[in-house]
């Protein structure tokens, strides 16, 4: 992937996990399965003709917040 590419997909996953955390802090909090999903599937289709497939930009993702094997 080139770096072009690197950054668009990091931005994505950015602007995805700000939109993911502003929807969860409604009050009453609304179910994690109902919200999150559409919210994926859009962000995802903003990038989705560079090449990477949804579970790579949700791994990606995953990664960038240091849920699970944090790059060094």
């Amino acid at each position: 992937m080139t770096p072009e590419s690197e950054n668009a997909v990091r931005s994505q996953c950015r602007k995805c996990v700000a939109e993911i955390r502003q929807v969860m802090k409604a009050r009453p909090k609304p179910k994690w399965n109902t919200v999150v999903p559409p919210i994926l599937d859009k962000h995802y289709q903003k990038i989705a003709a560079i090449g990477i497939d949804k579970l790579g930009f949700i791994s990606k993702i995953g990664r960038m917040q240091g849920r699970y094997g944090v790059e060094s």
